[in-house]
């Protein structure tokens, strides 16, 4: 019967319930601020980047530590770039992963509302993770329809991604759910010396509305021995933006195309 809480109280509707691992304990310290930590659960978490820099990585070691805590994960795919070897590699179980393809924006945020009604149905206090991969990758269902050609300023997905996270945002906010999105970066025109020259597509309604957001980096080139061959990345991950604990952080870890792991080292 409460209507007003003090932040300190136990039954704080605020509190975060619990964490998920993004599968490397440096980067959860640098996003949760504390030990066995990593991304808010309850919250929405962004995942950006270039091409090549990780996102998916990261994503699949999210699935994977959200099935060993017992939870429940769902992946919506909006590229048709899933690769269940791949997944398979990093220890996610495919049987108990819930695959869903959509290629709109409208779409995904009607699954994301009705997966977890769906859900709460047998399992109403499960930890549950969704992962969008990637929102830049959805168009929407008028430019679906459109011919190929350019028609007026494209406002249409902004308003929507907006509409669509402020309908959730208080509807995980109660729950334990996580929602991760991952998003691709675009140039920003006539950006300034010393400003971020990326910026992501979709409007503010993602950055505003994350409470953690991460950019991905490529910073260089692994080798083997005899530095012929290309066996990996060097990667750089700086928490942009953090409800959790300080923003700015930054964590270095490679990628091996091989092994498909990473190890990480923190600044």
């Amino acid at each position: 019967g409460k209507v007003a809480f003090f932040l300190d109280e136990q039954d704080d509707p605020s509190a975060i319930s619990d964490w998920v691992s993004t599968g490397s304990s440096l980067l959860d310290l640098a996003i949760s601020n504390r030990p066995h930590g990593g991304l808010p659960v309850g919250r929405m978490v962004e995942f950006n980047g270039l091409s090549g820099t990780g996102k998916s990585l990261v994503s699949a070691h999210i699935v994977a530590n959200t099935q060993k805590k017992g939870g429940k994960a769902i992946f919506i795919d909006s590229e048709n770039a899933s690769a269940p070897d791949f997944w398979r590699s990093l220890g996610v179980d495919l049987s108990n992963l819930l695959y869903i393809n959509r290629d709109n924006v409208e779409d995904i945020f009607t699954t994301i509302e009705q997966a977890i009604a769906y859900i709460r149905k047998d399992q109403p206090d499960a930890l549950l993770t969704i992962i969008v991969d990637s929102i830049a990758g959805a168009s929407t269902k008028a430019e679906l329809e459109a011919d190929h050609g350019v028609q007026g300023y494209a406002t249409d997905k902004s308003r929507i991604i907006y509409k669509g996270l402020r309908k959730i945002t208080n509807m995980i906010g109660r729950q334990k759910v996580l929602i991760v999105f991952t998003n691709q970066l675009r140039e920003k025109m006539n950006a300034s010396a010393f400003s971020d020259p990326y910026t992501v597509s979709g409007g503010m309604g993602i950055p505003y509305h994350c409470s953690v957001r991460v950019r991905l980096n490529n910073s260089g080139q692994l080798k083997s021995v005899d530095k012929t061959t290309v066996i990996g990345n060097e990667c750089k991950a700086v928490v942009l933006k953090n409800r959790m604990g300080p923003p700015q952080r930054q964590v270095f870890f490679n990628i091996y195309f091989e092994n498909f792991y990473f190890n990480l080292f923190f600044i």
